[in-house]
């Protein structure tokens, strides 16, 4: 009997960290089409369906809009069949309902403080609504696309009233929708601008969305060039030149931007921009009237009323009725100030920053979007009257829901594909037997 030959070659040592890697596991078939991605999770149906509706009246608002806004966002929350899961974000949006609701007390003008504060209640409600129900793309695409369908009807009655005058080039004339302010009609369809930008981002992986997204950008931009509001133009341009740069140079854009806002919201009220700059404005469209329609002398009355309440505010809505020039501030600050005071304009725009905040920090999509939101709705806040818009937080609640509609991966940057390319070659990895040696 001869012995066995002595074994040769390196022998593997084994330690603790050592870890066999399986084989992948073979998935089971699907009949998903190819190249669709897997549904994210998905809002309750009726709930999103209610908040579609919510929508679709924001974008075309009838006279009973807000009578029904705030039931309406409460019932979805509670269709949704959970409990709120409360964030900064919310928290700040329930703490401004509340102090709108209380802050008929010291109004001397209850009459006007009560339908006015029921406005805060209402955008407030709306928007922990939206981003308690949507929690998916389905419910982004539907709730955006019902606001978009409004917007769409808005738009063609606007094109179809200039046509119907033979000025479907002129704008310098003013087209609306009969029933309702014209500027109001104006902001809304920028913020439809906006909103057919996050569709098309959260549709990406389907050619009907993509493809109807810059058709419904130019119809919304051409209907509100014949608005002739001069604060929605110019801030829809500013909202699609923000989006290029936020997609070339993402953290310049975004500093620029927020620093631009923020300082545009402080000096504008308080009387320190240029007067050449405001003259220029007053002559857009070939309208001038010396003081941007008598912005230029109301904006020193209302700060000046504010300064007589300053931390509580004379009560929303009272201001608008009861000062001598029988128009609103047409300044978010200076009307918020009036209505809620300063405690009321740190819970009014601490809530909307930590919105913007919340979304933009989450990848570069959700950046490019509020970058364009911020840029394009910045005029409005300067010059506009739009503080308690359905429209306005109705979209600043997708915005927030954004990267979780869109998962992860879309939202930093990642590409979906590139990552299952490396999940594959990590668990595809060879098994290696421990403990053994070859022969020779």
């Amino acid at each position: 009997m001869t012995a066995a030959p002595p074994r040769t070659g390196p022998r593997l040592q084994v330690r603790a960290t050592d870890r066999v890697i399986p084989p992948p596991r073979r998935r089971r078939p699907t009949t998903a089409r190819p190249g669709a991605r897997p549904s994210g999770p998905t809002g309750s149906l009726p709930a999103v369906l209610l908040l579609c509706a919510v929508a679709f009246v924001a974008a075309r608002p009838p006279w009973w809009s807000f009578n029904y806004a705030a039931p309406l966002a409460l019932l979805a929350i509670g269709l949704s069949g959970r409990l709120p899961r409360l964030r900064a974000v919310d928290t700040l949006a329930l703490l401004l309902v509340f102090w709108a609701a209380v802050s008929p007390l010291w109004s001397s003008r209850t009459d006007l403080a009560l339908p006015g504060a029921y406005r805060y209640i209402s955008v407030g409600l709306l928007l922990v609504a939206c981003r308690h129900v949507v929690r998916g793309r389905r419910d982004l695409l539907l709730v955006g696309g019902a606001y978009l369908a409004g917007c769409a009807i808005v738009a063609v009655e606007v094109a179809t009233g200039a046509r119907s005058q033979g000025d479907v080039l002129l704008f310098a004339h003013r087209y609306g929708v009969d029933g309702r302010e014209v500027n109001l009609t104006a902001y809304t369809l920028v913020v439809g601008v906006v909103l057919a930008l996050v569709l098309a981002l959260a549709g990406a992986h389907r050619r009907a969305v993509r493809v109807a997204s810059l058709p419904l950008i130019a119809l919304l931009g051409y209907a509100v060039l014949l608005t002739g509001s001069r604060g929605a133009a110019i801030g829809m341009v500013l909202g699609l030149l923000a989006a290029l740069a936020a997609y070339l140079l993402p953290r310049f854009a975004g500093m620029t931007v927020a620093g631009i806002a923020a300082g545009a919201v402080l000096a504008v009220p308080f009387g320190m921009t240029p007067q050449n700059e405001m003259l220029w404005l007053d002559g857009l469209y070939g309208r001038p009237t010396g003081d941007i329609s008598g912005r230029l002398s109301i904006w020193p009355y209302a700060l000046s009323t504010w300064w007589e309440s300053p931390l509580t505010g004379s009560g929303a809505g009272v201001f608008i009725s009861t000062n001598p020039f029988e128009i609103g501030p047409h300044n978010l600050l200076l009307t918020v100030g009036n209505d809620l005071g300063l405690i009321g304009v740190l819970l009014y725009f601490g809530t909307m920053a930590g919105a913007l905040v919340t979304a933009a920090r989450t990848g570069r999509t959700a950046l490019l979007l509020v970058c364009a939101f911020t840029a394009a709705t910045l005029p409005i806040w300067l010059t506009g009257q739009w503080e308690t818009a359905l429209g306005f937080w109705l979209v600043l609640g997708l915005l927030t829901v954004v990267p979780r509609a869109l998962g992860p991966a879309r939202s930093r940057g990642v590409a979906p594909r590139h990552a299952r390319t490396l999940l594959r070659r990590a668990t595809s990895a060879p098994t290696v037997s421990v403990g053994t040696s070859p022969r020779r």
